[in-house]
């Protein structure tokens, strides 16, 4: 979708009939039936289809069963609709007045344009941007999470593998409003805008979402190219001044600046929501972004990420060692996070400033005050437990800045046990340990055990807006809890509270299964009926980890209890390591990932999950001959399953195998007729061999495929390999009228942007058609030469020398 050249709402561009095509074509049908159409986009009306008194919308031709009809708005003719397959007696009767019917339809374009975009600047609007979430996050929500449906090659599905969406506000904006009037902010609005369009990627979705917040979506972005956009989009919107005659003052602008990625922003159960709930989950990361920035003052841009990670910040400092942090679940914090308290001075970025001249001599050191846990988080705001000081008479105070640890990084975990540390201290009330306390008993307690299990319990009211009078019942429910723990696990089992709502059990000579019974029969008991109850159990020993390790293993399991829907209650296994790898694989940690499937395939080599979702690893890295002999593998294992089996040919393919891999398509087929991918994969080789009927063929079955599961996704594979293939016969017409629905079904289908351009060029349509898809096509994928190629023609042809020239600089930097 075209988004970056400038759109008035109440107009048509010619660009306007490509957007809505869909549309335009819905309308024409229900007035003329036909078979199949084309676009064109002529420099200049032909002569027998020019506008006169009596036919003020133009002429329609009919020559056979090829109708050509002018699409003419405003009095301006924006292109041609040639339809194919009309009934001649029934069209030659409606051809009069065809033209006019056809200018109402543009109509329709012309509200629905006015519908999403705003009046004002000609963005797009609020809805529209929710709309473009969802349609992203359904097309990327499949292949997100590994599994045994997950592909080894995803160039074959029609949709990005991530996305980023950016919100930004101007600052101190209802200043100006107040101070210069609205209609003066509405300039500022207006010039703001213009600056987005022109330096946003083409391929980006630009809105206006309310007042002076703007929105900007972009498919297929990382986290870096979104950081960059940021920072480009502060640079620019830091240029933008308007001139208010009365004072004769220049009035400038700047944005605060919050971004977010999907999937690398969405963790866990987050993924199991709609796409609708997913859509308004970013658009609150995205926002919880630009309102970390906007605390941070003027210009600041932050990402949802660096909010958790650098963004905690010291609100109150309470007695017993808590403190509350501007850290929540809306920013994805969780019980037993750990964090570093660093001065607001001693942080490795302050300058130290000399008194003779203001020189500036250096910098202060890094020095952290304190480590701290959270205990209980709650939407906005968390409490945390003070574990260790740095110094004890550096006390943290309220706006000192935190930073987020690796899980389970922390001193307290690796520490050993000091000559000298005070005792641990249980609570009366529970006989509890403080978690701080907890880890200090435990470091002198796991040595000393051959074996053990770590047990997390979490256990809660469920309903969110918990009582003071819920909160006492709870600490009863844990006092009930630790008297019953300790006549099943035994004297020597070692409690604590991990967070407010969860605690933590070292057991010692106790192995998982025997730890497992105990957890069920403890919670049996009819006074936790009316809690929710999680459970994460971790033994030792277990693969290679150390004692340290184990904790952190415990942590895994519970969020493995999470995914459960009856009992939940998960021990430390082959798919607890399988949800964490996955986590990390959405992530795109896939190295870390690849850690985590091979000990989830060492402790059961069976996990068909963890060993496809492995392959599709290697196969994400191009290590094709590791991923062809896991595929290869797994097909023996489980001939049931098709997907190793396609996985397996397009590791073969990849791996120069050609003759295997057809074999494993065919196979494919055999077992699933339908199987969309393995028919285009075949229709690809056969059309690199030159076999055009048959790769014809297989991309018509493709095409032919209506069922709900397939429809969107199939339709446009096959119209854009047709078109192709349609370009490669010469067939121009038959391959534009694909290319349009190609594009229509998948705006990011760069391949698809350059034939049409190549169409258009050819046949002498406008080049500015022709200029605005290959811009499209050259910012979806920029190292193709080719590509450049168009884009550089339609400006000659267009007499733009200068912007040609300055084109083809960029070019050889783009593709080397």
């Amino acid at each position: 979708m075209n988004t970056a050249t400038s759109i008035e709402t109440g107009t048509l561009r010619r660009q306007d009939i490509i957007e809505y095509e869909p549309l335009l074509k819905t309308a024409l049908r229900a007035i003329i039936p036909f078979s199949s159409y084309s676009l064109m986009f002529p420099a200049k009306t032909p002569e027998n289809m020019e506008a006169e008194p009596q036919h003020p919308f133009g002429r329609a031709t009919l020559e056979n069963d090829r109708l050509s009809l002018p699409l003419t708005y405003s009095d301006r003719l924006l292109a041609i609709f040639e339809a194919r397959g009309v009934d001649p007696e029934e069209t030659a009767r409606a051809l009069p007045f065809l033209p006019q019917m056809a200018s109402l339809c543009l109509e329709q374009i012309t509200i629905r344009k006015s519908a999403i975009t705003d009046p004002l600047t000609g963005l797009f609007n609020r809805h529209c941007m929710h709309q473009g979430l969802i349609r992203e996050i359904s097309g990327i929500v499949g292949s997100i999470m590994p599994g045994p449906e997950a592909m080894a090659d995803d160039s074959l599905q029609g949709h990005s593998a991530c996305f980023g969406l950016i919100i930004l506000d101007l600052d101190r904006f209802r200043q100006i409003n107040e101070n210069f009037g609205h209609n003066f902010g509405d300039k500022i609005l207006v010039l703001a805008a213009e600056r987005l369009r022109a330096v946003c990627p083409k391929q980006t979705l630009v809105c206006r979402l309310d007042g002076d917040s703007f929105g900007v979506l972009w498919p297929q972005a990382s986290r870096a190219k979104m950081s960059e956009l940021a920072l480009s989009l502060g640079a620019e919107l830091a240029k933008v001044t308007a001139r208010f005659t009365p004072l004769r003052e220049d009035v400038g602008v700047s944005a605060s600046i919050g971004h977010v990625n999907y999937p690398q922003d969405l963790q866990g159960a987050q993924f199991q929501k709609a796409p609708e709930e997913q859509a308004w989950l970013i658009l609150e990361k995205a926002e919880k972004a630009l309102n970390t920035a906007k605390a941070g003052g003027r210009s600041q841009i932050y990402s949802f990420r660096q909010i958790l990670t650098q963004g905690g910040m010291v609100l109150e400092v309470m007695p017993m060692n808590r403190l509350i942090i501007n850290l929540g679940r809306s920013m994805d914090a969780h019980e037993g996070q750990r964090f570093l308290i660093w001065s607001r001075k001693f942080n490795g970025s302050e300058t130290i400033v000399g008194r003779q001249g203001d020189a500036i001599f250096g910098h202060y050191p890094p020095m952290y005050k304190a480590e701290v846990s959270l205990v209980e988080v709650q939407e906005e705001m968390s409490i945390a437990e003070v574990l260790v000081q740095s110094d004890p008479n550096w006390t943290v105070e309220k706006g000192d800045k935190l930073t987020l640890l690796d899980d389970h990084t922390g001193r307290m975990e690796q520490r050993e046990v000091q000559p000298g540390d005070r005792t641990p201290q249980k609570d009366p009330l529970t006989g509890l340990y403080p978690y701080r306390d907890f880890l200090q008993a435990w470091q002198a307690a796991r040595i000393q055990a051959k074996n053990f299990c770590m047990v997390l319990m979490r256990l809660e009211t469920p309903h969110a807006d918990r009582t003071p009078m819920d909160k006492m019942k709870e600490e009863q429910f844990f006092q009930t809890l630790a008297s019953r723990v300790e006549a099943l696990f035994g004297a020597e089992a070692l409690g604590g509270r991990f967070s407010v709502n969860c605690i933590i059990y070292h057991v010692p000579g106790l192995d998982q299964e025997e730890c497992l019974r105990i957890v069920r029969e403890l919670l049996e008991d009819d006074r936790f009926a009316e809690l929710e109850k999680s459970v994460g159990i971790a033994a030792y020993p277990f693969l290679d980890y150390t004692r340290s390790d184990i904790l952190e293993n415990a942590r895994k399991a519970l969020d493995h209890a999470d995914f459960l829907h009856d009992e939940r209650i998960a021990c430390f296994d082959s798919v607890s390591l399988n949800i964490s790898a996955d986590r990390l694989f959405a992530q795109g940690e896939i190295y870390d990932a690849i850690a985590e499937y091979k000990k989830a395939l060492t402790v059961d080599e069976g996990n068909l999950l963890a060993r496809n979702s492995l392959g599709v690893c290697y196969a994400r890295l191009n290590k094709y001959a590791k991923a062809r002999t896991i595929f290869q593998d797994l097909t023996g294992l489980h001939p049931e399953h098709i997907m190793p089996l396609y996985n397996f040919g397009c590791a073969c393919l990849k791996d120069g195998d050609p003759v295997a891999a057809r074999q494993a398509f065919e196979q494919v087929l055999s077992i699933r007729p339908d199987h969309v991918y393995a028919l285009i994969r075949l229709g690809l080789m056969a059309e690199e061999e030159g076999d055009f009927e048959r790769a014809w063929n297989l991309y018509e079955q493709v095409r032919a495929m209506s069922d709900g599961e397939h429809l969107a996704a199939t339709h446009n594979l096959a119209y854009r390999y047709l078109a192709r293939l349609a370009f490669r016969r010469d067939d121009r017409d038959t391959a534009r009228e694909y290319l349009h629905q190609a594009i229509t079904a998948n705006p990011q289908d760069a391949h698809s942007f350059h034939l049409l351009a190549t169409i258009y060029l050819e046949r002498g349509d406008d080049p500015e058609i022709a200029e605005s898809l290959a811009r499209q096509s050259v910012h979806l994928k920029t190292d193709s030469p080719a590509f450049w190629e168009v884009l550089i023609t339609a400006l000659e042809q267009q007499g733009k020398i200068e912007e040609a020239n300055q084109t083809k600089i960029r070019a050889a930097a783009q593709t080397g």
